[in-house]
């Protein structure tokens, strides 16, 4: 019987006759070259199989650190539109791949994934949800977007892996002045609920949280904050953006235990520990000043203040 690696070849339309065999990861060999693969059905089978290998064994996480399949994987990510079945399937698995070995990985590997370029696509997927609500004027129309969400986790299945919202969108001028794209798209529930994830293992380290702005260019504290919100999103979701709040609040080892407000849109540090006044009932967002307190409650904290 003839190997996977002998039935899938790349196509050469230049030289049909010279199609090479495609090298595919399986499910108990690792090959790095597999994911350079140009092939749609074999890159689809050695996703599919890594992300069984990197959920359950160590080694390969260790090994994909090392010999750039993470940096491959992530390119794939950035490069890859999520707006048909075929790129969604690839997007996805190639996600989950990255997802797992940041999750399941040491310090050191999770360091990896950040020096990789991840902070940048967890933050678009992040605010794609938020620009999609953002770009549809109707107040109808964005309960109807939610209520799609709602209904398809009360119903224990994904959303689409990317729902096109034509319309204002298109008019919409980007930061820096040039135009949206014609369409925005909405990630899986299970995307954003696995960025969240992945940001909370990453954002236990103050030297990873300190490259999540400078990284991505967005406030990415400020993003998730508004997944805490309790009446728009699952308790799931809520749960892990809380996380990544209270981590955020964390004293900094490297500075000599000094922490940050925790105001999002100040970012003042401490000149010594314990300077800043803590929030009486949560216990864990130090504040400069009550005026940035005031703030942080009515911009988000309210969402993820639990009472010690």
């Amino acid at each position: 019987m003839a190997s996977l690696r002998e039935i899938m070849r790349e196509p050469n339309f230049s030289f049909p006759n010279q199609n090479r065999a495609a090298i595919c990861i399986t499910s108990s060999i690792y090959d790095r070259r597999a994911l350079d693969c140009t092939d749609y059905v074999p890159i689809i089978n050695t996703l599919t199989n890594l992300a069984y290998l990197t959920g359950s064994t160590p080694t390969i996480r260790e090994f994909i650190t090392k010999d750039g399949g993470l940096e491959r994987l992530v390119t794939i990510l950035k490069n890859t539109k999520v707006n048909d079945k075929k790129n969604g399937l690839k997007w996805t698995l190639a996600f989950q791949c990255v997802v797992n070995i940041g999750v399941r990985g040491t310090e050191h590997i999770r360091k990896r994934v950040v020096q990789a370029g991840m902070i940048p696509v967890i933050v678009n997927v992040l605010e794609s949800f938020f620009t999609v609500l953002k770009s549809v004027s109707d107040e109808n129309e964005r309960k109807r977007l939610l209520w799609r969400v709602e209904a398809a986790q009360q119903n224990s299945q994904p959303m689409p892996q990317a729902h096109a919202i034509e319309g204002n969108a298109r008019s919409i001028p980007m930061e820096n002045g040039e135009a949206r794209p014609q369409h925005q798209f909405f990630y899986r529930e299970d995307d954003i609920l696995h960025s969240l994830q992945l940001l909370a293992y990453l954002s236990k380290y103050p030297s990873l949280r300190s490259s999540f702005h400078t990284d991505s260019g967005s406030n990415v504290f400020a993003i998730v904050e508004k997944f805490t919100h309790r009446t728009m999103h699952p308790l799931e979701i809520q749960y892990w953006a809380g996380v990544i709040m209270r981590n955020a609040c964390r004293k900094d080892d490297t500075r000599k235990g000094i922490r940050q407000c925790a105001y999002t849109g100040c970012g003042k540090w401490e000149t010594k520990p314990r300077e800043f006044a803590k929030c009486r009932r949560c216990r864990k967002a130090k504040y400069c000043s009550k005026q940035c307190q005031s703030k942080a409650w009515n911009e988000g904290h309210r969402w993820w203040c639990i009472e010690k």
